[in-house]
């Protein structure tokens, strides 16, 4: 039987027979993805100043890491594994972005960023740099937070940004 599921990250919605071990749209776990008559909006509540700190520098992050990644998606030939494996990563990237900006209330702000490095086993690394530092903000993040909803964002981020982590990591012992 096929079932409506949204994640309480992203607010994305997943039709499937069971809910998927990641949520497609931004990488959060399989626990965050909920019946519909679940959902609820995290992202209406009260931040901190630090909080909307951290927020804004998350926003940041995930915006170059988007821009970064369509510049080497459309570098790659289309329908290539490396082509495909990066626009994968933007879509999750700017879903991330978007959170953040809902987060603080605002608009998503234009997707610039840096340039692909010029090889794949270069982009590779510059993918593991990123989340492996994305991860480490998002630790100290998590213990910023005092509001339980960002908490439950900043875990669903580390979640997903250790995934990227290791497949770059396995895609470079591929180059």
């Amino acid at each position: 039987m096929i079932k409506l599921y949204v994640c309480r990250i992203c607010g994305e919605p997943y039709l499937g027979g069971e809910a998927p071990d990641d949520c497609p749209f931004c990488g959060a776990p399989k626990a965050y993805l909920r019946p519909v008559e679940e959902f609820q909006e995290i992202w209406k509540t009260k931040i901190t100043e630090q909080e909307k700190k951290d927020l804004k520098e998350t926003l940041d992050l995930e915006v170059n890491a988007t821009a970064l990644y369509i510049k080497i998606s459309g570098k790659n030939p289309k329908y290539s594994k490396q082509n495909q494996l990066f626009k994968q990563l933007a879509r999750v990237e700017r879903e991330h972005a978007e959170m953040a900006a809902k987060f603080l209330n605002i608009k998503l702000p234009e997707i610039n960023g840096e340039d692909a490095k010029g090889s794949i086993k270069k982009d590779l690394e510059r993918t593991k740099e990123l989340e492996k530092s994305a991860v480490e903000k998002y630790k100290k993040f998590l213990k910023n937070a005092e509001n339980n909803n960002l908490k439950m964002f900043y875990v669903a981020l580390i979640h997903a940004e250790h995934g990227h982590y290791e497949i770059a990591t396995e895609e470079i012992k591929l180059v």
